[in-house]
């Protein structure tokens, strides 16, 4: 049976993602306590693991188009109240991963489009958060690249990439397990 690319988002799909992008920004809170130190990719870093946890968990069960955007969407409405960057960092990425996994997987009915799109989430971020702080808050660049903190900012931003590959694994891993005793369908 071929399923077809683009699939009708119910409510319940889009409470899902919801409820699973609520709780990566309630766990994601340890970001306030390193706000500020301003090595450029440790905010990243420190919500790595959970803003690729809980968007594999939701892939595996809402495989459909547009999954990955609703709940970058819905971590992003949080977040504008935080920081406007984060917000449209967010939404770039999650539209961003759309179009890739369209493009590459066809969609999310592959794990590896789960994992693919799950493990991008963060270090997508990191690009266009790159780009606001060179053209729109320059003072915040200096303070991320103008102290000599340059190695300290590859390796957060290398040590992200890393944590979001555990993370997408482990709520790939997650997820299966959940689906076998029942709780998690599809």
């Amino acid at each position: 049976m071929k399923t077809e690319v683009f699939q009708k988002m119910t409510v319940k799909d889009m409470v899902f993602l919801a409820i699973l992008s609520a709780v990566a920004t309630c766990t994601a809170a340890v970001m306030a306590v390193v706000s500020q130190i301003h090595i450029f990719g440790l905010a990243q870093l420190v919500t790595a693991l959970q803003f690729s946890l809980f968007p594999a968990v939701a892939l595996m069960k809402v495989r459909k188009v547009g999954s990955i955007l609703f709940f970058a969407v819905f971590t992003g409405i949080v977040e504008l109240f935080m920081a406007p960057v984060m917000f449209f960092s967010s939404l770039l990425t999650g539209l961003a991963l759309e179009v890739l996994a369209v493009l590459i997987f066809k969609g999310y009915q592959s794990d590896k489009a789960v994992f693919f799109s799950a493990w991008l989430f963060i270090p997508l971020t990191l690009p266009f958060n790159y780009l606001y702080y060179v053209y729109f808050a320059g003072d915040m660049f200096q303070q991320f690249f103008g102290q000599g903190l340059q190695i300290a900012a590859v390796a957060c931003v290398l040590a992200a990439i890393a944590v979001s590959a555990l993370g997408a694994f482990l709520g790939i891993k997650i997820s299966r397990e959940l689906q076998k005793a029942g709780v998690l369908k599809r």
